[in-house]
């Protein structure tokens, strides 16, 4: 992947008015802002050891300077794979700070999703730990978070005066998934989309409470979109060991929010109906595909004063199409329905042929809008243009609309194949078109 790629000026977009305070920004920019508000408050809780905000925007801008001498140009994608979430925090930071793109790796990603994801890429620098070091031999300079050697040569380092880097409209992540056929896709998000949906999020749900749980391992999708939203409010990430952790009350984070899939929330409920002590949180975020009525009750049943909200996101794993927030009687609604779109968002349901279905009528699910990823990477025919000639990313999804203006999703055919999935020859590779 080229520079030109990954970095986009603000005239590849008109202007937006700064409407909302997330909008205008960038995520480090955020970061920075809260750590100099909050210096002391805890970042990151996991296990018996936590980061400060201060300390980790202190030790990022040393990292991103360090990244900056081994030659980093702006727009160049770095791979983050840590072992734990104080390192991966600390290791994005500095990467968005020099004015890179970070390319999460997932703790457990097997050889063939760690070469996809580089060869998609082209990174040829690596952020990791002394437990993954060793799977990215022959990949450029790989500076080990945890080596103390690494932060003798770090801390020494003055911090770049022109550090941060980054702009709004500048790329800011590269989040990579696996095709049906077990090719990468890579979607390139920059730094105003992410605030725009996490603008979103704030409006709708309010801002992240003192403590966000999740269960994921580091630089994962669920806890990237958790992590964005608990350091915007300068809340604290707490890192459980499993989804059975979740409503631990033995810890001094209670869960004010959870965010996970809904099927480890599942997990989660089952082993909450199993216990006596345990902490009620005030919300529970689930992101990812859709939440079931089953699900739903259940939680209604566990944890009635509990919020419980769902955001379906169909193809980066982070950034959602539509918000479901589940009341008794909404439960009662449709299996597939996942709700309305966001603020900036739209959604189309289209034919075989491209073209834009009504009410009722089922399609394949498409989307575009500034909240959502810029360009698509690989994956042929994941961009399609609409009837207005505007670039469409694609679900590979169907759904119709409902009269309520809401979104439900449809299932397969009794062949086991979805209804009305847009034909390939239709599709056009746009890049840099949202």
């Amino acid at each position: 992947m080229t520079t030109d790629q990954l970095t986009r000026t603000g005239a590849a977009r008109p202007p937006r008015p700064a409407a909302r305070p997330l909008a205008a920004g960038t995520l480090d920019g955020l970061f920075t802002a809260t750590a100099r508000h909050r210096p002391g408050a805890v970042a990151v809780h996991e296990g018996q050891q936590h980061l400060t905000y201060a300390r980790a925007d202190a030790r990022s801008a040393q990292l991103a300077t360090a990244l900056l001498r081994e030659g980093l140009q702006l727009g160049d994608p770095v791979i983050v794979h840590c072992s734990d979430h104080r390192q991966s925090v600390v290791a994005q930071l500095a990467v968005l700070k020099a004015g890179g793109v970070c390319v999460p790796v997932g703790r457990d990603a097997s050889p063939r999703q760690r070469e996809g994801t580089a060869l998609l890429s082209g990174a040829h620098m690596v952020l990791c730990s002394l437990a993954t070091r060793d799977r990215w031999q022959g990949r450029g300079p790989r500076l080990v978070l945890d080596d103390p050697a690494l932060w003798r040569w770090v801390g020494a380092l003055r911090a770049d005066r022109s550090l941060p880097l980054s702009g709004p409209t500048d790329a800011a992540y590269l989040l990579t998934a696996a095709e049906g056929d077990g090719e990468p896709v890579g979607h390139l998000v920059d730094h105003r989309a992410w605030c725009l949906a996490l603008a979103a999020r704030t409006v709708q749900a309010g801002s992240a409470p003192p403590a966000v749980s999740l269960a994921e391992k580091a630089t994962g999708t669920r806890t990237l979109s958790a992590m964005w939203w608990a350091f915007a409010a300068g809340s604290t990430l707490s890192a459980r060991p499993s989804a059975t952790a979740l409503f631990d009350a033995t810890t001094g984070h209670g869960p004010g929010a959870i965010v996970c899939g809904p099927e480890e929330y599942a997990r989660a409920l089952d082993h909450l109906g199993r216990t006596e002590s345990y902490h009620r949180p005030r919300m529970t975020l689930l992101v990812g595909g859709p939440c079931s009525a089953g699900l739903a009750a259940r939680h209604l049943e566990l944890l009635p004063n509990t919020r419980l909200r769902a955001e379906f996101v169909p193809v980066d794993g982070v950034l959602p199409w539509t918000v479901r927030e589940f009341t008794q009687e909404s439960v009662a609604e449709p299996e597939g329905a996942v709700g309305a779109p966001l603020p900036d968002v739209r959604l189309t349901v289209m034919d075989a042929l491209g073209r834009p279905l009504g009410t009722g009528r089922t399609g394949e699910i498409c989307a575009t809008g500034r909240p959502l990823p810029f360009d698509v990477i690989g994956g042929r025919g994941r961009i399609v243009l609409g009837g207005d000639g505007a670039a469409l990313l694609r679900s590979g999804l169907t759904g119709r609309w409902r009269l309520d203006g809401t979104l439900e999703i449809t299932p397969r055919t009794s062949r086991g194949r979805r209804h009305t999935i847009l034909h390939p020859l239709d599709t056009v590779a746009a890049p840099n078109a949202l």
